[in-house]
């Protein structure tokens, strides 16, 4: 009698299915990252994944590293430059707007309903503030994907992708600041840490971007360009892990930097993956669905809530201000704020660095659960608020 069946079988089948999932989505007017999502959680352990012994605990972060690591290429790669530069008061106003409105909404929230009403007891000061920071990551996958299957393209996709592009690092460097403060780490460490992840990040990158910018103005094959691109991001990616540095920042560099070392058409440089991209979301999404908890969300619902709630809240009100200093439109002003929902990788990382450190012990599982429990509320929702938000700015072309 078998144990569990083998990944490649596993594999097979969230390819498979996810894709006719994808398919029906298409159908029934549903973001096709949705779907890929509510069949991996389909195979989870809460629900098929035990009856069927689907068991992708110990390979699928492997896999979702490589798929994620494309992910942040192919962001890196898609803002556009010149824009990025018209729009760079807006841009950076935005991050730093959506980044402390997140902190000051979850981490006052908290605190207030859990000391001055006792509303929630178990929260005291130093969870909240961490809790705060962590609040301020975003995740980069699904808005990509909406992006790409919808076609979005205009001024607000054009900002939303630097946002998210420069929005992790001011997460890790905030997040890194607060934790040294309120922990033993002391907060000189914990910034020379949070520097040398985020500026390593970014100069190996550059490093690679350059070489590789000039590599791919050689090769003619498409085909070839593909395989070195591919190259490329799994070198980054595993030099990003030997030395501990931010892997989403070093590959959204690398692809940043590649196409401005690259003097043809963009579209031509980034075509290559666009093969592939379809292949790397069904794999990313539904693998990251295998790890749905129903414990996880029933252990700890009330706290899950309202974080999500006081979230949501932080991000938007947030943005809106950023983006009314930055000098930004209304209609972007008021759209923006619901594409930044997205939780995922980023923010349960930070939940394990902070659940690690000495000291905290006794509240990492509460850390864990609040994290690990918002991030599937959040992944199941957040693709809807970023699909309305471009259709409304005008970003998706048709009825899709």
């Amino acid at each position: 009698m078998y144990e569990n069946f083998s990944p490649i079988i596993i594999l097979g089948v969230l390819l498979s299915v996810g894709s006719l999932a994808g398919l029906l989505a298409e159908k029934v007017n549903l973001p096709r990252v949705v779907a890929y999502i509510l069949i991996g959680a389909i195979f989870s352990p809460s629900i098929l994944g035990d009856i069927l012994h689907f068991s992708t605990a110990s390979w699928s972060p492997f896999l979702t590293n490589i798929a994620l690591a494309i992910i942040a290429y192919i962001i890196g790669s898609e803002v556009d430059i010149q824009s990025l530069k018209k729009q760079k008061n807006t841009i950076m106003a935005a991050v730093l707007g959506q980044s402390l409105g997140a902190i000051i909404f979850v981490a006052l929230g908290l605190w207030i309903l859990g000391s001055a009403f006792g509303f929630l007891k178990e929260i005291d000061f130093t969870l909240a503030l961490i809790i705060g920071t962590i609040a301020t990551a975003t995740a980069p996958a699904a808005s990509l994907g909406i992006i790409e299957e919808y076609g979005a393209k205009g001024k607000m996709t054009n900002t939303l992708l630097g946002v998210i592009a420069i929005d992790d690092a001011i997460g890790v460097i905030l997040f890194t600041l607060v934790l040294g403060t309120v922990t033993e780490g002391g907060f000189s460490s914990s910034l020379m840490e949070g520097l040398k992840e985020i500026g390593g990040a970014l100069l190996l990158g550059s490093i690679f971007g350059v070489l590789l910018g000039y590599l791919g103005n050689r090769l003619k094959k498409e085909e070839l360009r593909l395989v070195t691109i591919l190259g490329f991001i799994l070198l980054v990616l595993g030099l990003s892990e030997l030395f501990a540095f931010s892997m989403l920042l070093s590959c959204m560099s690398l692809g940043f930097v590649s196409v401005m070392f690259y003097p043809k058409k963009h579209a031509e440089w980034i075509l290559p993956l666009k093969h592939i991209e379809e292949l790397v979301f069904i794999f990313f999404f539904t693998l990251a669905g295998t790890h749905f908890e129903l414990q996880i969300m029933f252990s700890s619902a009330l706290l899950v809530f309202t974080y999500v709630i006081l979230r949501i809240a932080g991000k938007y009100t947030g943005s809106y201000i950023g983006m009314l200093v930055g000098g930004a439109a209304e209609q972007p002003r008021r759209l923006l704020g619901l594409c930044l929902f997205p939780q995922a990788g980023v923010a349960i990382g930070l939940a394990i660095r902070a659940s690690d450190q000495p000291g905290m012990q006794e509240i990492a599982p509460l850390l864990l659960n609040i994290i690990l429990g918002s991030t599937i509320i959040f992944e199941l929702t957040a693709p809807f608020f970023t699909r309305f938000a471009l259709k409304k700015a005008g970003e998706i072309e048709g009825n899709k």
